[in-house]
């Protein structure tokens, strides 16, 4: 079964909640005195108390402590996924009531909200807060149906990573970085770049691109408008680049199956010049993996478009959510206040350090050294200012995988880019019938 065709079935299910899995997960016990509200919070184990890590442990264990401590009259229980889907756990500990706050992925937010399950945080956010969390995040939890249904807790962007013994300085172009690569692939021992081309990793970066050039991938109702009229020439434009870096040898032929991680191999290695990879590549594999006077080589920058565009970084990330609860006032304030202080300033600060990833608070890119003074955090701050996201919309992940289904068979075929992607528009048409 493809993948778009496995994502339209999730969907589906959970339209029936009767037959969803509910996987549920490690719970603490945790002792609630008369009076007390008990605020459950679904997590994965990765972003949580029970990660292998230290540093994450104690990180995710101080927001608990400093709530509870600041709250005496809430406590806090985590619940740690053990489901095989952390998407449908979530949508269904949301809809059985069996947790009051979850820590959602941003491309699944949207089929939860648009039910009306997250209560709207936009009464209880500060003018203070409101302009310290980045724009684009607020605005696209909005987009869904006016509701600020969670707050982003983390986030990151694709970056253009570089050995500035190769490359002198981030080029201004794609056209531009051709001649480089050509170059590098003329005079040196090594891949002159690497992109994931054969999955959906490769889709962020690339939408970035497509965006820059004024591209649209649904329209006002939602339904994939990304392979008609001028988009269609957008993706194309964008395709054939692609093509050429992949016949003239400038990206190995891996890329075309591979995943974003695949680079990391040969980044170790010393065998690629540069890469497009997540923000936190800086921090957990280059000055965490290479030795000391490798890692210098390597410098960050904001990715870049076509001749005559901007570049465009397009973010991704997760978001704390609380459940709309009707019922019981005092029990939906605690939700919405522990949703609050686990995005604010100290445990975005914590935590983000912790897991390796970005805030998305501006006060913590200013206040913290690390944020401020570390060459790929800085780089990662300049992204951001020009960053945006996948429209926040079922069909976005399922356009995401088509489109790159369809770049891997234009790049290991010789089957006519119209005919590819007359195919995947068609594709796209039937996934949407079926939402």
């Amino acid at each position: 079964m493809k993948l778009s065709r496995l994502l339209s079935v999730l969907i589906l299910l959970l339209a029936v909640p009767a037959l969803v899995f509910a996987g549920g997960g490690r719970e603490e016990t945790v002792q609630v005195e008369e009076g007390q509200q008990l605020v459950r919070v679904l997590v994965p184990r990765w972003a949580s108390t029970g990660d292998v890590r230290v540093e994450r442990q104690v990180a995710f264990q101080s927001v608990i402590d400093s709530f509870e401590a600041a709250n005496p009259n809430i406590r806090v229980q985590e619940v740690i996924s053990s489901a095989s889907s952390y998407d449908i756990d979530v949508a269904t500990q949301i809809e059985e009531g069996t947790v009051e706050v979850v820590w959602v992925n941003n491309p699944f937010y949207p089929t939860l909200q648009a039910r009306g399950l997250f209560a709207d945080l936009t009464p209880h956010l500060s003018a203070e807060d409101e302009a310290d969390f980045f724009q684009w995040t607020l605005d696209a939890l909005r987009s869904v149906n006016g509701e600020l249904g969670g707050l982003w807790h983390n986030t990151d962007v694709r970056l253009f990573f570089y050995r500035d013994d190769l490359i002198a300085s981030r080029p201004d172009s794609i056209e531009a970085f051709l001649e480089i690569a050509r170059d590098i692939r003329d005079n040196e021992d090594l891949a002159p770049f690497f992109l994931s081309l054969g999955h959906t990793d490769g889709f962020i970066p690339l939408y970035g691109v497509f965006d820059a050039l004024g591209g649209e991938l649904v329209d006002d109702e939602g339904r994939p408008v990304a392979l008609e009229g001028q988009n269609r020439a957008y993706w194309e434009q964008i395709f054939e680049a692609m093509k050429t870096m992949f016949d003239e040898g400038l990206i190995p032929e891996s890329t075309a199956v591979s995943r974003e991680a695949a680079v990391v191999p040969l980044l170790l290695a010393g065998e690629v010049a540069s890469f497009i990879g997540n923000s936190n590549y800086g921090l957990r594999e280059i000055e965490a993996k290479l030795p000391p006077d490798e890692a210098a080589r390597w410098q960050a920058a904001p990715t870049f478009g076509f001749e005559g565009t901007p570049g465009r970084g397009v973010s991704g990330g997760w978001v704390f959510s609380a459940r709309n609860i009707d019922d019981n006032p005092a029990l939906q304030q605690a939700a919405i206040d522990f949703v609050l202080h686990a995005t604010g300033f100290s445990a975005q600060r914590n935590t983000n350090k912790a897991g390796g990833w970005t805030p998305t608070r501006a006060s913590v890119f200013t206040g913290d050294r690390f944020y401020s003074e570390d060459r790929f955090m800085v780089a990662t701050a300049e992204a951001l200012e020009n960053s945006t996201i996948r429209p926040l919309v079922r069909i976005s992940p399922i356009i995401a995988q088509v489109m790159m289904d369809a770049m891997s068979v234009y790049l290991t075929t010789n089957q006519s880019l119209d005919s590819i992607l007359d195919g995947a528009a068609r594709t796209l048409q039937a996934e949407w019938s079926n939402l």
